[in-house]
């Protein structure tokens, strides 16, 4: 599960998840028609650079694959999973595809508390050495000490609680080279445990990196210093490797040599930094980039594109205002549920999705995306909360707060006055909060709007004092169970912004038991995204489509796509005619 900025395309081409492939519309207007590729070439061609845009203001800023919360983006990861192979694929429809994987299956006992897994002995790091079951353990060692809070800086692990980990691993065993087992504390959901937790168990190069083997604490320090260090990643088990990186520039990656996989097409895959949206598409027009993106915003240019392909699709993921619940200023306020409420029903979602997206969106209803349904509650085809500013109003004055100059304070002087942050990279973000800002003022809501980098407000998120709300981010599920461990139950990894709730706590527990059917899978699933749906540990926003631009004469981008897990494949792309 990572943070990405609302808006950038996530994943390219369109995936059904699992059981149910599911296609929604867009909110009363039709969707992105899809440009025909005026190229016919067919087979794959070597040779060539190929390269992507980034987000505007976008920056890599950690190529090591286990990430602290402040470098937990999808773009960080990105670059990661060039290098370092996960223990599984996961294909598009939401299964392992154990013929792409580094592990060749996973079975686990009746009762789901002991889990073995075998290893394709194929594998190897590009120094030759095998990849085992003792690069397994090894990142295990550091999957436990990072996911303490007494961790050494920048750590603790951004995936602390998510599938279990570590908190529900009594053992951890190396059987042989290349299989190992994992016992737990307690019978859980299979599944659950299989996607969120088993995910984690990526092999990192013992061989290579393990430096301190007597002191974890100092071995964490050393990952940390040079988890932006490209020299350090000599050794990968990846399809690329990254060879060189200019900040707010490029990174460029080039083919490893020994990849066991499918082996690069293109000799050089380079992800672009892009200082505006109007730099971004004017680098579609001038070849300059041959994958990204067309702005929603922008979408009546498209017709200057006529070398490229457009097409639209969603990943599974969800778009929401961050509220921090820590925030010494107004921490004690956001913690309060009608004031929540109220702020929610302020979101005018259907005018964002209108006049912004152009109607290619839906609204954000609660934790689970809308698209595809699979795992959708039928409850939350629609949100629960409506604009409805009166409402709010009312429902602010029954709970305590007045008017008193045009803001709403209450009997202890406090009042809803708060300073939101943004993404500054995107101008659609921009309008989109200028609208929330004007429909707030409507309700006695005050906030200021102040425009961050990315960067910057991910490095925010464990300095509680730096911030109090921030919205123009979204949340990818790259891969995962929807369940909301780590995410809301109290003190989990990625729930860095304090939200605690007992009732939530127990709920979320339940989707992680095991269960006597899928249907009793789904209906504690059910109980959970009724529940945030309703308490809002956030503000739920609506999502956008991503329309993404291919340059005709590149190829494989779409059949690689894989929304699913917003992953990108680009060793399956190349350039032709």
């Amino acid at each position: 599960m990572k943070i990405s900025r609302r808006r950038a395309p996530m994943a390219l081409g369109a995936a059904a998840f699992i059981l149910i492939p599911f296609v929604l519309a867009g909110c009363g207007t039709p969707t992105a028609t899809p440009s025909k590729a005026k190229s016919t070439a067919t087979k794959p061609v070597s040779g060539g650079t190929i390269i992507q845009a980034l987000g505007p203001l976008v920056s890599i800023n950690w190529y090591q694959p286990l990430r602290p919360v402040a470098y937990n983006s999808l773009y960080d990861a990105w670059a990661a999973s060039l290098m370092y192979k996960g223990l599984f694929h996961i294909a598009p429809n939401g299964k392992i595809d154990f013929s792409r994987s580094i592990a060749s299956s996973i079975t686990w006992n009746k009762s789901g508390t002991v889990y073995t897994v075998k290893m394709h002995p194929k594998w190897h790091w590009s120094d030759g050495t095998p990849v085992t079951a003792n690069d397994v353990a090894f990142t295990w060692k550091l999957i436990q000490a990072a996911s303490s809070a007494n961790a050494p800086a920048p750590w603790p692990y951004a995936g602390a609680g998510s599938g279990g980990v570590p908190q529900l691993i009594k053992s951890f065993q190396v059987l042989n080279p290349h299989e190992f087992q994992i016992t737990l504390t307690k019978p859980v959901n299979q599944t659950w445990f299989e996607y969120d937790g088993l995910g984690d168990f990526m092999p990192l190069p013992a061989q290579a990196w393990n430096r301190y083997p007597n002191n974890v604490d100092q071995e964490l320090s050393y990952l940390a210093t040079n988890g932006n260090n490209v020299s350090f990643f000599k050794v990968v088990d990846g399809p690329f490797r990254l060879t060189n990186a200019v900040q707010n520039v490029s990174w460029t990656f080039t083919p490893n040599t020994r990849y066991d996989g499918h082996k690069p097409y293109i000799h050089k895959f380079v992800l672009a930094y892009q200082t505006s949206e109007t730099s971004e598409v004017n680098a579609l027009k001038t070849g300059t980039v041959q994958v990204g993106y067309l702005p929603l915003s922008m979408y009546a240019k498209r017709s200057e594109l006529p070398n490229d392909t457009l097409s639209a699709s969603y990943g599974y993921s969800i778009d929401r205002t961050i509220l921090n619940f820590k925030s010494p200023a107004v921490g004690s306020i956001l913690r309060q549920w009608p004031v929540r409420q109220a702020m929610q029903m302020g979101i005018d979602q259907s005018a964002i999705i209108k006049a912004l997206y152009n109607g290619m969106g839906v609204p954000g209803t609660g934790p689970v995306p809308l698209h595809p349904r699979t795992f959708l509650a039928p409850q939350l085809t629609r949100p629960l909360y409506s604009y409805n500013i009166s409402a709010a109003i009312h429902l602010l004055e029954k709970n305590g707060w007045h008017l008193v100059n045009h803001v709403m304070t209450n009997s202890k002087g406090q009042k809803l006055a708060f300073n939101v942050e943004y993404d500054a990279g995107n101008s659609t973000t921009l309008a989109m909060v200028q609208i929330m800002q004007q429909d707030w003022a409507k309700e006695g809501i005050k906030v200021s709007l102040s425009p961050l980098p990315f960067a910057t407000m991910l490095q925010y998120h464990h300095q509680p004092a730096k911030w109090e709300i921030q919205t123009g981010l979204g949340w990818s599920y790259g891969g995962s169970y929807p369940t909301g461990g780590g995410m809301y139950e109290t003190h989990g990894g990625y729930n860095f912004y304090g939200y605690s709730n007992s009732t939530m706590n127990s709920l979320i527990a339940a989707t992680h038991q095991p269960q006597p059917s899928p249907r009793a899978a789904q209906q504690a699933l059910d109980a959970y995204q009724l529940f945030a749906a309703r308490h809002l540990p956030n503000l739920w926003m609506p999502v956008p489509e991503g329309l993404t631009e291919v340059a005709n004469n590149v190829h494989g981008v779409r059949s690689s796509a894989n929304n699913f897990t917003d992953a990108i494949s680009p060793q399956y792309w190349w350039k032709g005619q």
